[in-house]
């Protein structure tokens, strides 16, 4: 019972962080997920790469990049990453990409990150090879948000696209299609 408690405690963290750092403004209208088509990549992209979690990515160079460490006295608990397009408390576009380091994670975790999304949009996804889902995450709130999130060596990783666009769902996925975790 105890392990059920904490898993659900991930997730509701999870899902809290998330809430935190997008804004509140309601799309004009539902949308539904892309088509998972891949798009090309742009020659005009930047690459990244996040040290704490072995990961190069790539991103147009009109959107900004940064990086927030969760730490307890010099161990990491979180890595999280945000790129993005407009003013960070009313994003034009946001990714928003979040690792628990200190959490391991289990096909059980990925079923309760259903919890909270629209059934009909949940579907399997990866990232870099790394298997998992994704789907609109708050369905029927202002703050829904696409969200993928996969198993990466035990640890949940999950990487959101606020606000739920399709032409930002696609931006998010021609991110992903760059992800190289080493």
């Amino acid at each position: 019972m105890n392990k059920y408690l904490l898993i659900v405690v991930i997730i509701a963290i999870i899902g809290v962080i998330r809430v935190a750092f997008i804004t509140s403004n309601k799309p004009d209208n539902e949308q539904q997920l892309s088509t998972g088509e891949k798009p090309a990549i742009q020659d005009n992209w930047q690459q990244q790469t996040v040290d704490e979690i072995g990961l190069t990515l790539s991103y147009p160079s009109d959107l900004t990049f940064r990086k927030e460490i969760g730490d307890n006295a010099g161990n990491i608990r979180t890595v999280a990453f945000y790129i993005e397009k407009g003013d960070p408390n009313n994003p034009e576009y946001q990714l928003y990409a979040l690792y628990l380091a200190d959490k391991e994670g289990s096909a059980r975790d990925l079923e309760l990150a259903k919890t909270g999304m629209d059934p009909a949009s949940i579907k399997e996804a990866s990232i870099d090879g790394y298997s998992g889902i994704e789907g609109i995450a708050n369905a029927n709130d202002p703050k829904r948000h696409y969200t993928t999130v996969v198993l990466k060596d035990g640890r949940l990783f999950s990487v959101s696209t606020y606000p739920p666009q399709p032409e930002n769902k696609e931006i998010t996925d021609r991110i992903i299609e760059t992800f190289n975790f080493k």
